[in-house]
């Protein structure tokens, strides 16, 4: 492509753009916002559809328009995000610091675990109300849509184009199929790339303001894996402008990036004291060393063509080990348009950094040996799960790459005939259509053993082979569409019609495949409200297990304290409990009481708590849930006083009492105990004494007693045990990271900072045009 345009681009946003970018994602979730009024109630809430605690069960999958989960692959969307994150979103109601969580496991930190984005304001609030959940994507889709217009804009990029690439990005393939963790950071990239090109032209005080808020947000959005690779690709976007500096402006720059970043850790510095913590005293499961792993072959063609293979997890065992494998996908024109976009010459360098960053991806994703041994020098980049989390930054790139050819397009002067505009793309555009072909063709073979397995597997309504010709055919369409408007064939020869086929052909594939999902909604289980009242009044301070009825962490959605959990990382005390008590092949990520079966599809809780019920009386566990009928075998052996006594049943659950379950607090002999809360407790003692609280012991809880501070010791290696005086004592704990004063501190300097990145100085103008311009 011989020919590049540039033009200052004027710096008012046109007010419809913004709307758009605003109202759009409402828009589009607006049937599941208002369903009960006017279409039925229909949802993609986990808390219904995994069936927790629910008065029917039936297959999970089930019940919408199409088979398949409703707009999220992974259930932590549910047992993490949402019944954390409502946790969370409680404790700031009632005015708490969200530092602990009493309801999961033996208690375990929860600012700490990280993953709750406790301080990822205002954001989690948002989980706090019921649909909680699809607000928080909602929100967080407006804000990327408007953030990327913003740098897109500071590009001077087409009007047209910007809009449109922001559209794409606010309704990208990770938010279409990822509502949990991965998808939270991803909003704030762009935000951090447009921090670094104001940082780049400002001039005086000051400069860093955008890049803070956006590398601040990033740490504080829940995921550090997805966090730290989107950022990598930040880190090379702000190398590159250093090595496009003249250089009497590179230190300013330098020291404007680095002001940008420190500012962010200090915003960040509660969270990441409160991590940094926790990992003192926790298990982190797999990621304690290198995982290299390569994307399974059917992943290839689902990110082309996302459901070839049908809808979500519906199909056997290599279709769904391709869908855990899954961070989002690309479909066909945007990385067409990438292709495209390398024979630009505007911003050339850009372009060819953004492929280079995609290329390394896909060989890391692909785990070929050297570009895996390369990219695992960079520290940490080895400890994450790159081929599924490395998702979101590939289609940033994309899109970013998909902008300039859009641009290139768009920017051809009315005038031009339609032998003039086929001069320029013919050869980009045959080019990008022969190399996207052959990824597509050969993506399509890997496929093939899930193909074949599929053939014989119902995907309800439509039939298997009904899913993969309308990817295909779709993506063609697409394609044909695109390089219609690209090349003036026909009637298309206007500067106006080219524009709007190659808009309808980009925004219709990325609207088609993102609402999908939504057609999958269904409509609510039922909430089984006597189970739960029945637990909640029988239990007290003690806690229950379950074997499926509850998912684990939604004991800390209802405020029940459940031995189940979902996470990582981990107290290592509890993980080696765990271990110790119910054996070695315990899953310590998912405590979920099913995984994993025995043979012959037993749970593999059920033989411990059958016959030895002591093992879980100790840790305070006072009811067990069970599904309704479950065999206990073994149990006829205990004598009766020992055995589980059965206090609920309804066609779902069997709720189970352990009649020797320890309790909460327990204080020696001669002492009585009258608790009032989980912290909160009043004890008499004839004599001095102790008291056990079977909570886990970390570092940070300390207890008051009648005003004086005490650190509690271990009990069972586990638990807390304080000293009583003699006579009455009031007793509070309380729980708060060691270190936090410090990140305090350094939160109150980051504000500080922060303030000073957004004061004085201006934009500087004419060398970003002259930049832009020699390209």
């Amino acid at each position: 492509m011989d020919i590049a345009f540039s033009r200052p681009a004027s710096r008012r946003w046109p007010l419809w753009h913004v709307a758009l970018l605003v109202l759009l994602p409402v828009l589009v979730h607006l049937p599941e916002l208002i369903g009960p009024a006017l279409f039925g109630q229909m949802t993609s809430d986990p808390l219904s559809v995994l069936s927790v605690a629910t008065t029917t069960r039936r297959d999970w999958l089930e019940g919408g328009l199409l088979p398949g989960l409703p707009g999220w692959i992974d259930g932590c969307a549910g047992v993490i995000v949402q019944a954390l994150g409502h946790l969370v979103a409680s404790d700031w109601r009632q005015g708490i610091l969200p530092w602990w969580n009493p309801y999961s496991g033996v208690g375990m930190p929860l600012a700490g675990e990280y993953q709750p984005a406790a301080f990822f304001l205002p954001f989690v609030l948002l989980l706090g109300f019921p649909g909680g959940l699809l607000l928080m994507k909602i929100a967080l889709q407006s804000v990327a849509g408007l953030a990327m217009y913003a740098f897109l804009r500071a590009l001077h990029l087409d009007k047209r184009a910007v809009l449109l690439c922001a559209l794409l990005y606010a309704f990208n393939g990770t938010y279409a199929w990822a509502a949990d963790g991965p998808s939270q950071p991803l909003a704030f990239l762009p935000l951090v790339l447009f921090g670094i090109e104001r940082a780049r032209t400002h001039v005086g005080v000051g400069g860093w303001g955008w890049l803070a808020l956006g590398l601040g947000y990033m740490l504080l959005s829940g995921f550090p894996e997805t966090a730290f690779l989107v950022g990598t690709l930040g880190l090379c976007w702000a190398v590159l402008r250093f090595v496009q500096q003249p250089a009497a402006t590179r230190l300013p720059y330098v020291l404007r990036i680095m002001a940008g970043g420190a500012a962010a850790l200090l915003l960040a510095a509660p969270q990441l004291v409160a991590f940094a913590d926790f990992l003192r005293e926790a298990w982190v499961g797999p990621h304690a060393g290198v995982l290299d792993a390569a994307l399974p072959h059917a992943s290839w063609a689902m990110a082309l063509f996302p459901y070839i293979n049908g809808l979500f997890f519906y199909g056997g065992a290599e279709q769904s080990a391709a869908w855990w494998a899954m961070g989002g996908y690309t479909g066909l024109v945007v990385p067409w348009l990438a292709l495209i976009a390398l024979f630009g010459k505007r911003e050339r360098p850009a372009r060819l950094m953004l492929a280079g960053y995609v290329l390394v991806c896909i060989g890391k994703q692909a785990n070929l040996p050297i570009i895996t041994g390369l990219v695992d020098l960079l520290p940490g980049v080895g400890l994450t799960i790159f081929y599924r989390l490395c998702f979101p930054a590939e289609q940033a790139a994309l899109i970013l790459l998909a902008a300039f050819g859009l641009d290139d397009l768009f920017s051809l002067p009315a005038s031009f005939t339609s032998t003039q505009i086929r001069a320029v793309f013919k050869k980009p555009v045959a080019w990008a259509s022969v190399v996207l072909g052959a990824a597509a063709f050969g993506a399509w073979r890997l496929n093939g053993p899930t193909r074949d397995a599929l053939r014989s597997y119902s995907h309800g309504p439509v039939p298997t082979w009904g899913y993969e010709a309308g990817s295909v055919l779709l993506g063609c369409g697409v394609i044909a569409l695109c390089a219609t408007g690209f090349l003036g064939w026909g009637r298309w020869q206007s500067a106006r019609a080219r524009v709007a086929l190659v808009s309808a052909g980009v925004l219709g594939e990325a609207f088609l495949l993102f609402c999908i999902p939504l057609l999958c909604v269904r409509a609510p289980l039922p909430r089984n409200t006597p189970l739960l009242n029945t637990v909640q009044r029988e239990l007290g301070l003690q806690r229950f297990v379950t074997m499926g009825v509850i998912a684990p962490n939604y004991g800390a959605y209802f405020r029940l304290p459940s031995l189940n959990h979902n996470g990582v990382p981990m107290p290592s005390a509890w993980i080696e409990r765990m271990k110790h008590d119910f054996g070695p092949d315990v899953d310590g990520v998912t405590f979920d009481g099913i995984t994993p079966n025995r043979p012959g599809g037993q749970f593999f809780l059920a033989e411990t708590l059958a016959k030895r019920p002591e093992v879980f009386e100790k840790l305070g566990v006072a009811l067990a849930l069970v599904p309704h009928g479950f065999a206990l075998p073994g149990s006829e052996a205990l004598a009766p006083e020992n055995r589980l006594k059965l206090i609920y049943a309804d066609p779902t659950a069997d709720v189970y009492r352990l009649p020797n379950a320890a309790p909460y607090f327990e204080a020696g002999p001669g002492c009585s105990v009258q608790a009032h809360t989980q912290t909160e407790v009043q004890t008499q003692c004839a004599a001095p004494s102790f008291l056990i609280r079977r909570e886990l012991m970390m570092a940070g809880w300390i207890a008051s007693v009648n005003g004086q501070s005490v650190v509690p010791l271990f009990e069972d290696g586990l638990f807390e045990r304080i000293p009583l005086p003699a006579g009455q004592a009031d007793i509070r704990f309380s729980f708060t990271p060691p270190f936090i004063a410090w990140g305090w501190a350094a939160f109150l300097a980051g504000l500080a900072l922060l303030g000073l990145g957004f004061v004085g100085g201006r934009q500087r103008r004419g060398d970003v045009v002259a930049l832009h311009g020699a390209g």
